[in-house]
C-alpha cells in the first residue's frame, strides 16, 4: 500500500509539471531559448554559441549562466529536437525526482528521532491515526503540489535544480556514515551543484561545511579509501570552481549584488549628513557601503521569512513564471509552519535536524545579498525542499494539539475540504489567470515572431528591433540555426570591447539574412523586400501585415512588409 501512495504521489508531481509543458508558463524567455540552443550547439559542435568548447561558464548575450542545465539538456534535445519542451523537460524531471529525494531524506531524519519529544506517540503512529502515512509521505506530498516548486520546475530555470542535486547530495554524505562509499556520490552530486545555479555556489559550501562539522567524529572514523576518493573530486570541483570565478562568471554576481548600490547611496547619505554637520569621520563610520550593505540585506534577508512573501504578495515578478500577488505557500501550510515553530522550541533537535535547520535559514541569503525588488523566488528556491520537510514534522505538532478535540473528524474533513479548494484555485489561477498577468514578463510573442519569420520570410532580408531583448538567440532558436553559422557571427558582436553590457545594446548587428537594431522607417519604408519585425510603438500609423498578440487580446509585435502601407 505504501508504494502505491507514493507512486501516486509522483505521477501527481510528474502531471502537474509535464502536463502542456509547451504553453505554460506562458512565453519563452531569452534565457531558456539560449540553454537550449547552447545545448543544441554542445550536441552538434561540441562547442557553445559562443564556439568554447564544452565550457564551465555560458555567456549568454552579456551574462554568465551556470551551465549544468544546458548539459543535461543535451539528451532531449537530441531525442525530441530543438522545441520549448525538451528544453523544459529536464527541469521537469528533476523537479519530479526531487519529490522521491525529499521522501527518502525526510525518512533519514524521522528515523534518526526514535520517539519523537513532545509527542504521545512516534511521527509514524501519530499521522497514520488519522490516515495519514509516514511523515516522508507528507513532505513529498507538499513539494508535489508546492506552488513554488510546479513554477519553477515548468520552465527552463537552471535555479531549480539545485532542488534535486542539493537534497540528494545532503541524503548521500548521511547514508556515508554508515558506509563511506556514499561520500563520494554526494561529493559529486555536490560538486554538480555548484554548477546549477548562483545561489548553489554559495549555499552548497556552507552546507557541507556545517555537515563535516557537527558529523565531524562520524566521518573521520575509520578514515579509508572512500575518503580519499572523496577528498579527491571535491579537490577537483573546487579547482573548476575557482577557475570559473576567474574566468569571468563572478561580474554575474558582482552585477547583482547590493553592495554595488550601497556604494553610491553611502557616498548620497554621508554627504547630506557632513551637511548637517556630522564630523566627516563619524560620516564615513556610518556611512559605508558595508553599513549601507548590512541594512540592506538584514532587511531583504528577513523579509525571505515574512507572511508577506510565504502566503500574501509571493515572487515580486511575473518572470521565471511566478504569479506575483499569490505566496509561495498555501494557506493551509500555515498551521504547519506554526507547529514547526513549537516543535523546534520543545523538542531536542538532534544533528539530522540541525542540519535541516541550518539549510532553511541560510537558503535566503544569495537572494538577500541580490539587487532588484526583493521577494526573488527563483534566487530563494534553494530552500525547497527543506522548507517542506520542516513543515511535515510541523503536522506532527498539530496533529498532536488537536487529538484530544471532541470533533477532531470534523477538523480534519473541514481542513481537506478547504486545502482541496485552495489547491484547485492555484491550478485555475496557473493555467488560466496567470497567462494574462505574466505574458508580458515572459516575452511571450518573441519566440512566435521568430517562427513566423523562419516560415514565411526566409528569403528575405528581415530587420529585427532590438528591442524585443536578445532576438538573436530566439531567431537561432526557432530556425534551429546551424551551430558553427551562429558561432561565426557570434565572434563578431563585440560589444564589450564598446564598453557595453548586452548584446543588445549595440546599434546593430547581424546574423546570417537577419539584421538586428533600431527600426528605421525612413531609411526602409519605401525599398522593395524587406520584413521588419518590432513593438507596435515602433509602427505608429503603419497597417501591419501580422500581429502577434498576448493571451489578452493586446498587440505584442507588429511585422511589417516593406514598402510601407
Amino acid at each position: 500500500m505504501k508504494r502505491y501512495l507514493l507512486a501516486v504521489i509522483l505521477l501527481l508531481g510528474l502531471l502537474l509539471r509535464v502536463t502542456s509543458l509547451d504553453k505554460y508558463p506562458v512565453g519563452f524567455t531569452p534565457d531558456e531559448s539560449s540553454f537550449g540552443y547552447d545545448a543544441y550547439s554542445l550536441l552538434k559542435t561540441g562547442k557553445d554559441q559562443w564556439g568554447k568548447s564544452f565550457p564551465l561558464t555560458l555567456e549568454s548575450a552579456g551574462d554568465f549562466k551556470s551551465p549544468l542545465y544546458a548539459y543535461l539538456t543535451i539528451p532531449s534535445i537530441g531525442l525530441l529536437g530543438l522545441n520549448k519542451v525538451a528544453t523544459r523537460l529536464p527541469n521537469a524531471l528533476s523537479g519530479t525526482l526531487a519529490i522521491y529525494v525529499t521522501f527518502l531524506l525526510t525518512r533519514l531524519v524521522s528515523k534518526s528521532y526514535g520517539k519523537y519529544l513532545g509527542l504521545s506517540e512516534t511521527p509514524s503512529k501519530a499521522l497514520k491515526n488519522i490516515g495519514i502515512g509516514n511523515i516522508e509521505y507528507v513532505a513529498a506530498f507538499l513539494l508535489a503540489i508546492s506552488p513554488w516548486h510546479i513554477m519553477m520546475s515548468r520552465g527552463a530555470f537552471e535555479a531549480n535544480l539545485t532542488t534535486f542535486f542539493l537534497p540528494l547530495a545532503i541524503y548521500l554524505f548521511l547514508k556515508g556514515l554508515n558506509n563511506p562509499k556514499y561520500f563520494t556520490y554526494s561529493v559529486i552530486l555536490a560538486g554538480l551543484n555548484i554548477f546549477s545555479y548562483h545561489s548553489a555556489k554559495l549555499i552548497t559550501p556552507l552546507v557541507f561545511i556545517f555537515a563535516l562539522v557537527i558529523f565531524r567524529k562520524e566521518v573521520f572514523r575509520n578514515f579509508g579509501k572512500y575518503h580519499k576518493i572523496s577528498i579527491f573530486f571535491a579537490l577537483i570541483f573546487a579547482a573548476a570552481f575557482f577557475w570559473t570565478l576567474l574566468s569571468g562568471s563572478s561580474t554575474r554576481i558582482l552585477d547583482v549584488s547590493i553592495f554595488k548600490l550601497s556604494l553610491m547611496e553611502a557616498s548620497s547619505e554621508r554627504i547630506k549628513a557632513i551637511n548637517m554637520g556630522m564630523d566627516p569621520v563619524v560620516g564615513r563610520l556610518f556611512f559605508n557601503k558595508f553599513v549601507m550593505g548590512l541594512r540592506h540585506f538584514t532587511a531583504n534577508y528577513v523579509s525571505y521569512f515574512s507572511p508577506q512573501y510565504y502566503f500574501f504578495q509571493g515572487p515580486a515578478e511575473a518572470t521565471y513564471g511566478m504569479i506575483p500577488g499569490r505566496g509561495v505557500l498555501y494557506w493551509f501550510e500555515l498551521p504547519f509552519l506554526l507547529g514547526f515553530f513549537l516543535f523546534i522550541t520543545k523538542a531536542r533537535v538532534n544533528k539530522l535536524f540541525k542540519l535541516i535547520l541550518f539549510w532553511f535559514f541560510i537558503a535566503p541569503i544569495p537572494a538577500a545579498l541580490s539587487l532588484g525588488p526583493g521577494y526573488a523566488a527563483n534566487r530563494a528556491v534553494i530552500q525547497l525542499p527543506s522548507i517542506q520537510i520542516l513543515l511535515a514534522f510541523g503536522l506532527l505538532q498539530v496533529v498532536n494539539y488537536i487529538a484530544d478535540f471532541k470533533y477532531k473528524k470534523l477538523v480534519y474533513v473541514s481542513y481537506i475540504f478547504a486545502s482541496t479548494l485552495i489547491f484547485i484555485y492555484f491550478l485555475l489561477d496557473y493555467f488560466l489567470v496567470s497567462p494574462q498577468k505574466s505574458s508580458k514578463d515572459m516575452l511571450y510573442g518573441s519566440l512566435k515572431a521568430a517562427q513566423w519569420l523562419n516560415t514565411n520570410a526566409q528569403s528575405k532580408q528581415i530587420i529585427v528591433s532590438r528591442t524585443l531583448s536578445e532576438p538573436n538567440i530566439f531567431i537561432a532558436f526557432a530556425n534551429r540555426m546551424e551551430p558553427s553559422s551562429y558561432q561565426k557571427y557570434a565572434k563578431e558582436w563585440n560589444y564589450r570591447k564598446l564598453g557595453l553590457g548586452w548584446v543588445d545594446q549595440m546599434p546593430k548587428w547581424e546574423l546570417e539574412n537577419y539584421v538586428f537594431g533600431d527600426i528605421d522607417l525612413l531609411k526602409y519604408g519605401k525599398e522593395e523586400g524587406i520584413v521588419m519585425a518590432g513593438k507596435p510603438e515602433e509602427f505608429k500609423n503603419i497597417i501591419p501585415d501580422h500581429v502577434i498578440y498576448y493571451p489578452n487580446g493586446d498587440p505584442a509585435i507588429y511585422i511589417v512588409q516593406t514598402p510601407l502601407k
